[in-house]
C-alpha cells in the first residue's frame, strides 16, 4: 500500500528523497505556492517520516483538492 506525507520544501532532505518513489526535488508534486509537497512511498513508514502524519490514496486526494497544482 501506498503512503503519503505532506511537508514543508524546505524541510526535505536527500534521505527523504532517497526513502521516497520521487527520484528527485525536481519529480515532487508541489502546492501552488510551492511551499509544500508531497513525499510517497510504499510499505513500512521509513525512520525519516515516523511523527509526520501519514495519509493513504483517498486521505491525501481529499486532502489536495484546492491549493494543489
Amino acid at each position: 500500500m501506498m503512503s503519503y506525507i505532506i511537508i514543508n520544501v524546505s524541510d526535505i532532505t536527500d534521505t527523504m528523497i532517497e526513502k521516497s518513489i520521487q527520484t528527485s526535488r525536481d519529480t515532487l508534486l508541489k502546492s501552488k505556492d510551492e511551499e509544500k509537497a508531497i513525499l510517497r512511498w510504499k510499505g513500512e513508514t521509513p525512520e525519516c517520516f515516523e511523527g509526520i502524519n501519514t495519509y493513504n490514496y483517498k486521505e491525501i486526494k481529499e486532502k489536495i483538492k484546492e491549493d494543489w497544482s
